[in-house]
Parts: structure tokens; C-alpha cells; sequence
């Protein structure tokens, strides 16, 4: 399966997805992580459960991947590790 990243924006809410991609300011980036994750928290709620749609569900499970990502490695976040 390809991810994320490799995907055309073929959705509307992927444009938001991108520009966390390309920020690269801590502060704004977790603002623009916000966003994208509201963007598609949206987006499953409106697709409920029509099966027809995987080809979507598939770009915003890649996504939702991909911002985790980005808070881990970019943002160090969630810190579990114990001081």
C-alpha cells in the first residue's frame, strides 16, 4: 500500500494534510496537526459506514498514520518514557 505522502490530493480535506507536511515551525505545525486531525475525524463521521468509499478510507487511515508520525519523530510527542 502506498502512503500518504505519494497520493495526489484527490479529497478535499488532504490539502490540510499537506500543509502540516511542509511546516516546519514546532509551534505551527502542532496547529496545523490539529486541524489536519479534526479535517479528518470530519470526514469519517460524514462517511459513516458506506462501504463504497475505501479507496478514502484508505487515504485517511495513511493520513491519520502520517500525522502520527510527524508528532513522534518531529514534535517528540507523546513522551512516555519515564525521567
Amino acid at each position: 500500500m502506498e502512503d500518504f505522502s505519494s497520493r495526489q490530493n484527490k479529497f478535499d480535506w488532504q490539502r490540510v494534510i499537506q500543509e502540516a507536511l511542509v511546516e516546519v515551525d514546532p509551534e505551527r505545525l502542532r496547529t496545523k496537526i490539529s486541524e489536519a486531525e479534526s479535517a479528518i475525524f470530519d470526514r469519517l463521521q460524514r462517511l459513516g459506514h458506506e462501504s463504497e468509499q475505501s479507496e478514502e478510507r484508505d487515504a485517511l487511515r495513511d493520513a491519520s498514520n502520517t500525522l502520527l508520525t510527524l508528532k513522534k519523530e518531529v514534535l517528540k510527542f507523546p513522551d512516555w518514557r519515564p525521567e
